[in-house]
C-alpha cells in the first residue's frame, strides 16, 4: 500500500511541476557562480550583488527557444551567401582576381611537374625541389628493396649511405647522387651547398617510415643513393704514403670498416680486397668505415693470380701475423712440398727499418681465417717478412683493426722520419 502511494504521488509531482525533469538535469549543463564573496575583514553593510539574469527552465519555453534559433541560423547563412557570393558574381574585379589566382596555382603546379621531370633540385627562386610520399609509397619501397641486396646492388650499379655526413662525403668525392630521402628539411639543408642543381630527385617521407628501412635503432632521418664510384675515379689523397693494403678474408663488417678508416687516417694509396671478404657496400661496413669508401680507391674481388697487377714492381710485401711460428702450416700433409718456402722470417713490428723500402704492401688477414696460404705464397716469392705485434702472456692476438692501426702507423712515423731528415740534409746543404 504505501509502495502504490509512492508512485501516486511522484505522478502528481511531475504532472502538475512540469519543470521538475528540467530541474534534474541542471547541475549538469548550468555552472552556478557566487554573486559576490564577502570577506570577514571587509564591511557588509549593503553589498552591492550582481543580478543573474533568471533562466526559465520550463520545457515549452526552452524548445520555443531552441525553434527560434534553429529558424535563424539558415537565414543568416543565405544572408551570408547572398552578401558574399553575390557580390562576386556582380563585381568583375573580383572575377578577375579568383582567374588571376588560379592561373597563378596552375603555372606554379605545371613548373613544379616540369621540375621534378626533369630531376632539378633548385627552382627558379632558388628554393629546394621535393616530392612529398605517402607511407608505403611504391616506388620507395622497390628502390629500397634493391639496394639492401648485394646482386641488386652490384646489378643497378648503387650504394645506399644513412647520415648527411656520409651524403655530404659522397659529395666532396665528387660521386653522383640519385636520390636524397629525408625526413626534415633541417637535414636536407645542412647539404644545400654541396647538392647538385640537377640530376637529383629529392623525396620527404615520414619518419616513421625511414626508421621501418633503417639498420641502426635511432636513425638520423637522412638516405642518399649514389653511383658506385670507380677506383680509377676516386680522388686520391694529396700526398699519399708509399703502401698498400690487401685484406685477406676480412668477413666481419666491423672490422673491414676499421681497417678501411686506418688506410684513410695513415694515408695509404689504395686498398685491395680479396675474393672472399664482406661486401665493401655492406650496410656495416659503410658506416664503421665513416666516409672512408670516398677518400680512396678500394678495389673489391681481386683473384690472387691478378694481384700482381695492382701491386707496383719493386714493394715490399710484409704480413701481419700474430703467431710467431708456422706450426699450423707444416701439420698439415698437403703444404710439405711447400713448406720450406712458406718459411718466411718473423719480426717484431718495430725492429724493421721501413724507411729503407722503396714501396710496401701490408696484408691483413681475417681473425676467423686468418692469413692465407696465397699471402705467404706471394711473401715467400719477393722476400717478404711477418710482422709480429708482441703481447702480454695469455693473450692470444688483437682485434684486426687494431693491429692494423699499430703496423701501420708505425710504418707512417718512420717514413716521415727518413723524410723530415732527409730535407733538413738538404737545407743545410744548400745554406753551406
Amino acid at each position: 500500500m504505501a509502495k502504490n502511494f509512492s508512485q501516486f504521488f511522484a505522478q502528481l509531482v511531475i504532472q502538475k511541476h512540469s519543470t521538475f525533469p528540467s530541474l534534474r538535469l541542471y547541475a549538469r549543463w548550468m555552472n552556478r557562480n557566487p554573486a559576490k564573496v564577502l570577506l570577514p575583514f571587509e564591511p557588509t553593510a549593503n553589498p552591492s550583488l550582481k543580478k543573474e539574469k533568471v533562466i526559465s527552465l520550463d520545457p515549452e519555453i526552452l524548445t520555443k527557444t531552441k525553434e527560434i534559433k534553429t529558424s535563424e541560423l539558415p537565414t543568416q547563412q543565405e544572408s551570408y551567401k547572398d552578401t558574399k557570393v553575390g557580390d562576386i558574381k556582380q563585381n568583375p574585379t573580383q572575377k578577375l582576381k579568383f582567374k588571376k589566382i588560379k592561373s597563378e596555382r596552375e603555372e606554379k603546379l605545371k613548373k613544379r611537374l616540369f621540375y621534378l621531370s626533369q630531376k632539378k633540385v633548385f627552382d627558379d627562386n632558388n628554393e629546394l625541389i621535393y616530392e612529398k610520399l605517402k607511407e608505403n609509397d611504391g616506388r620507395l619501397s622497390s628502390l629500397l628493396v634493391k639496394l639492401k641486396s648485394k646482386k641488386d646492388r652490384q646489378r643497378l650499379g648503387q650504394v645506399l649511405v644513412e647520415g648527411w655526413r656520409l651524403v655530404e662525403e659522397g659529395l666532396h668525392a665528387k660521386c653522383k647522387l640519385k636520390y636524397v630521402i629525408f625526413s626534415q628539411l633541417e637535414d636536407l639543408n645542412n647539404l644545400r651547398p654541396y647538392l647538385p642543381k640537377t640530376g637529383t630527385v629529392l623525396y620527404k617521407i615520414p619518419y616513421k617510415e625511414i626508421e621501418l628501412w633503417s639498420d641502426v635503432e635511432t636513425s638520423s632521418g637522412i638516405f642518399g643513393v649514389f653511383e658506385m664510384p670507380k677506383p680509377e675515379n676516386m680522388v686520391r689523397p694529396a700526398q699519399p704514403l708509399p703502401l698498400n693494403f690487401i685484406c685477406d678474408n676480412i668477413r666481419v663488417p666491423g672490422n673491414l670498416g676499421a681497417i678501411l678508416r686506418v688506410a684513410v687516417g695513415v694515408g695509404c694509396e689504395k686498398v685491395l680486397l680479396t675474393k672472399g671478404c664482406v661486401d665493401l657496400w655492406d650496410p656495416k661496413v659503410i658506416r664503421s668505415a665513416a666516409g672512408a669508401h670516398f677518400r680512396l680507391p678500394i678495389h673489391p674481388s681481386v683473384e690472387w693470380q691478378e694481384m700482381s697487377n695492382y701491386l707496383e714492381q719493386e714493394t715490399s710485401i710484409v704480413v701481419a701475423d700474430s703467431n710467431a711460428k708456422i706450426d699450423d702450416i707444416e701439420d698439415h700433409t698437403e703444404f710439405k712440398e711447400v713448406s720450406q718456402e712458406l718459411q718466411i722470417p718473423v719480426v717484431p713490428y718495430y725492429g724493421v727499418e721501413f724507411a729503407n723500402m722503396k714501396h710496401i704492401t701490408l696484408i691483413i688477414g681475417g681473425e676467423t681465417e686468418g692469413i692465407s696460404r696465397d699471402s705467404y705464397h706471394l711473401a715467400a716469392t719477393s722476400n717478404g717478412l711477418r710482422l709480429n705485434i708482441p703481447l702480454q702472456r695469455g693473450i692470444d692476438s688483437l682485434n684486426t683493426g687494431m693491429a692494423t692501426a699499430i703496423i701501420a702507423f708505425e710504418i707512417r712515423k718512420q717514413l716521415i722520419k727518413a723524410w723530415t731528415k732527409a730535407k733538413l740534409e738538404r737545407q743545410n746543404v744548400l745554406s753551406s
